[in-house]
C-alpha cells in the first residue's frame, strides 16, 4: 500500500483544532500575494536574467498575449508559469532558489492534487503542510519531485514509527521517486509549541513505508500537548540520488 496524504480529505476542522483554518480575509490576502508575487516573477524574471548573467542570453517563451500574469479564477497564467519556469531553469539561478521558485509556482497554481492511493479509511486524523515542495531534477532532468508533507498527532500506531500522547509523527513523501535509501539524516522537521515554547529538530528516516517507492520518510516529536508550528526542510536520500526540498510548514494541535 502506497501512502500519500495528499489525496485524503479530512473532516472540516473546527476553530479551536486548528489555528491556521483559513478564513476569507486570509484567502484574500493570499490572492493578493500571489497577484504580486507572479507579477513580479513575469515581469521580472527575463531582465534578472539578462543583468544577472548577460552570458546566457535572454530566456524566450514565447510572444506576450497579455498584461496580467493572473487567469480569471487568480491562479497564475499558463505564460506566467512557462516565464517563472524557464527562469528557474537558467545555470546561473541556485537550485535552492530554483526549488522555491517551483514549491511557489506549485502552490499558487493549484498543483498540490498529487494523487495516489488513499490513507486507510480508520486511519488517524491528521494536518497537512500547507503547500507542497519541489525539488528540481530529482526524477530526472527537467523532471522535478513534488513531495508532500502530513503531521500525526498521537496516539497513534500508525504511521510508523507511531506516537504517544503528547507526541506527533512527520510524514513527508517524494512522488515520483524510487524507495527511499536506508540510510538518511538530512530532512528534518523543525518545531515550536507555542504553548509550552518548547522547541525540537525531529530527524526524518526511513521506517519501511512505501519499502517499493516513492521515497516516504518519518519521524517522531516529543512536542508535548499544545499548539505547534512546524517546517520541514533538509535533502531527501532515494535510492537514486540525494534531492534537495524547499521549506514547507504546518501549524497543528497535539493533545
Amino acid at each position: 500500500m502506497v501512502l500519500c496524504a495528499t489525496s485524503v480529505s479530512t473532516p472540516n476542522p473546527t476553530k479551536d483544532t486548528d489555528p491556521a483554518v483559513r478564513t476569507p480575509d486570509t484567502t484574500k490576502r493570499a490572492g493578493r500575494f500571489a497577484a504580486a508575487a507572479f507579477a513580479l516573477a513575469a515581469s521580472l524574471a527575463p531582465v534578472t536574467a539578462a543583468h544577472a548573467a548577460p552570458s546566457a542570453g535572454p530566456i524566450t517563451v514565447g510572444s506576450t498575449t497579455s498584461s496580467n500574469p493572473l487567469d480569471t479564477l487568480g491562479r497564475p497564467s499558463d505564460e506566467t508559469i512557462a516565464r517563472v519556469e524557464a527562469f528557474a531553469s537558467q545555470p546561473f539561478v541556485p537550485e535552492p532558489a530554483a526549488n522555491a521558485l517551483r514549491t511557489a509556482l506549485a502552490f499558487f497554481a493549484g498543483q498540490g492534487e498529487l494523487g495516489g492511493p488513499p490513507l486507510p479509511e480508520n486511519g488517524p486524523a491528521f494536518t497537512q503542510f500547507a503547500w507542497p515542495t519541489v525539488s528540481s531534477n530529482c526524477i530526472g532532468p527537467r523532471m522535478h519531485s513534488t513531495a508532500s508533507a502530513i503531521a500525526v498527532p498521537g496516539p497513534t500506531q500508525t504511521p510508523h514509527p507511531g506516537a504517544r500522547a503528547g507526541e506527533a509523527v512527520f510524514v513527508f513523501t517524494a512522488l515520483g521517486t524510487p524507495p527511499a535509501a536506508k540510510q538518511q539524516g538530512g530532512l528534518n522537521a523543525y518545531w515550536i509549541n507555542l504553548d509550552s515554547m518548547r522547541t525540537g529538530v525531529t530527524p526524518l528516516g526511513n521506517h519501511g513505508i512505501n519499502p517499493t517507492g516513492p521515497t516516504t520518510l518519518s519521524g517522531t516529536a516529543a512536542t508535548g500537548p499544545g499548539r505547534v508550528l512546524a517546517v520541514i526542510d533538509g535533502a531527501a536520500r532515494t535510492a537514486e540520488k540525494t534531492c534537495t526540498f524547499a521549506p514547507t510548514a504546518a501549524s497543528f494541535h497535539v493533545r
